[in-house]
Formats: structure tokens, sequence, C-alpha cells
């Protein structure tokens, strides 16, 4: 079986003496999966949505955890990067002087209302694109996305009505911080080991209630 993981800092073992005792292959090694784990810090929701797509033809089951809802991703001609509100000290900056500038602007000017809803786009879209493809999945959050006014609003009923919640652990009302919020995390605020080993579990929970995805 193979497992796609996709997400940002905390699915790709940042701040971990090894990256390899990151959620993702405790999660494959329990289970005898082959990993293929392109998370990586930083990472906006759109690349995760990106490289599912792009990635389809090369994995069995995929597994998700979505970054802020803030997180996009751009493109100029020295490739793909990841931006959010504030995200002025990301590594990817220094490679053209004009992306400080989009970042400043994009900081300044974003619609957080816009924003939350291009998240739950993303969500809607693609459980229905990995369900057309017959492919098995799991998401999560990574960041507190539940706490934003907007998850419950009126205004987005049409989408949050379409969440397949069968297969989102921790939906509508938990993420991986709150799995974590007491244990060891790293200067940068990043969970280390103990938490790495609360998120496999929970997922190892919530997947004994579906046997197919094992």
């Amino acid at each position: 079986m193979r497992l796609l993981t996709v997400g940002d800092s905390f699915t790709y073992g940042e701040e971990l003496a090894d990256n390899k005792s990151a959620w993702p292959n405790l999660l494959a090694n329990k289970f005898g999966y082959e990993l293929i784990n392109l998370a990586k810090p930083g990472s906006g929701n759109t690349r995760m949505v990106r490289h599912c797509v792009e990635q389809v033809d090369n994995y069995d089951v995929a597994i998700i955890a979505w970054s802020h809802f803030a997180r996009i991703e751009v493109a100029d001609e020295n490739g793909f990067y990841d931006i959010w509100p504030g995200s002025g000290t990301l590594p990817h900056k220094a490679h053209s002087p004009w992306r400080q500038a989009i970042i400043d602007y994009f900081t300044k000017y974003h619609n957080d209302d816009y924003l939350y809803r291009q998240y739950l786009l993303n969500i809607v879209l693609l459980q229905n694109f990995l369900e057309s493809n017959g492919k098995r999945y799991l998401m999560l959050d990574a960041f507190g996305n539940h706490q934003a006014n907007e998850r419950v609003a009126v205004n987005n009923k049409d989408l949050l009505d379409q969440i397949n919640s069968t297969y989102y652990v921790g939906w509508p009302d938990q993420s991986m911080m709150e799995w974590t919020y007491e244990v060891e995390q790293g200067p940068n605020g990043h969970f280390l080991e103990q938490g790495h080993v609360k998120v496999a579990e929970k997922i190892y929970a919530f997947m004994d209630d579906l046997p197919w995805l094992r």
C-alpha cells in the first residue's frame, strides 16, 4: 500500500532530531505502508491539492493535513512558493527581490473571508477528486482553522454541508494543536517526538472505524 502525505512543517517533522520520527513515518511503519511524504515547511493548502492531483497514479491512500486557511501557493519564473499574511521570514523570499513586495501586499490587502472560503473549497474539491478516482483518504487540520468565525457562518453553509466528515479526523473542532498542547515543543513552536506520537495515535484510533483504509 502506497501512502501519500501532504502538509506543512507539522507533517514534515520540523525541529525533530530526525524527521523520520514524524507522524507519517510512524503511521507507515505501523501498517507497512510505502510512504511518500511531500510535506514541506511553510506549505500552503493549494500546494497540497496540486500534489494530490499530480501524484494521483502514485499512491493508494492520501492523508491531507491542511495548514492555516490563509496560506496559498503562488508562482513566478523562479518556481512555486507559498505565502500567507505576515510570513516575511520565510526563506523563499530571498530567491527573488520582488517576492517581499508580494508578501507585503498580500499581508496588507488579503481578505480572510475569501481565503477561508477558498480553504473550504479546496477540501470539497479534493475530497470529490479523490473519491471519483477511487482513492482512499483521510483529512485533518494542523492549525485551529475551526476557531475562525467563518467556519460556522451561514454564508459558508453550502460548502460546510458538502464536507464528508467520515474521513476527516477531528472534524469539526479539533486539530493537531488541540492534541499536542501539553507536549514538549522546539524553539520555533513545533511539537517534538511525543507530539508526533500523539498525532499518530489519533489517526490510528480514527482508522479503527475505517478498516478499509488498512
